[in-house]
């Protein structure tokens, strides 16, 4: 098959890689591409509660849980905060508050973790999780992520718990997309 550049995927490649200094000259055959493993996501639970597929995200800074979840979980009051967070569609919210030390059990292994609670009612109504784990729990965790074998693992002391991600991705869930749309109708209103 032709690629871009006119080579063909998985012959031998010459490469000349040249700066001030030196030129080097390399071939290599070229690997085949991979498509793409979409949403990393685990079952979990928090209290009674379970969550069939709590996304992992490397990309988000804090664990982020729906007011709809934090409040049939039943939990105490929300510990104030002054942080604000730039969402990636680039609009800015204020968490309700923070819910610390929640344990999460993710098959037999429990970790403790910080949730920021963010109004996002309506969207979240379904039955399915949009509990958003970023790097704090995916460092807590351990974490490691084999994207070309199809891994995800977990581990604390001795036991390890594994998932294959490419099974997961075979049965897909309902698409985990949050948007709000009073924000622009607000904008709307108020340039016309």
């Amino acid at each position: 098959r032709k690629i871009k550049g006119s080579r063909e995927i998985g012959v031998v490649v010459s490469a000349l890689t040249r700066n001030e200094e030196f030129t080097v000259g390399t071939s290599q055959a070229l690997p085949k591409k991979c498509r793409d493993p979409r949403i990393f996501s685990v079952p979990c639970t928090i209290g009674k509660c379970t969550f069939a597929d709590a996304m992992l995200d490397l990309g988000a800074s804090i664990n982020v849980m729906p007011t709809s979840i934090y409040r049939s979980l039943n939990f105490s009051d929300l510990e104030p905060t002054r942080m604000t967070i730039q969402l990636a569609n680039r609009s800015i919210v204020q968490p309700l508050g923070v819910l610390e030390d929640v344990l999460i059990q993710v098959n037999e292994l429990i970790f403790p973790a910080d949730f920021y609670v963010l109004d996002m009612e309506d969207e979240t109504s379904r039955k399915e999780s949009t509990l958003i784990l970023g790097r704090p729990f995916l460092k807590t965790a351990r974490t490691k992520i084999g994207v070309h074998v199809g891994t995800l693992s977990m581990e604390f002391g001795d036991t390890l718990v594994q998932f294959n991600i490419f099974q997961a991705m075979k049965h897909p869930t309902e698409d985990h997309s949050l948007f709000d749309i009073d924000v622009i109708e607000e904008l709307v209103e108020e340039y016309f």
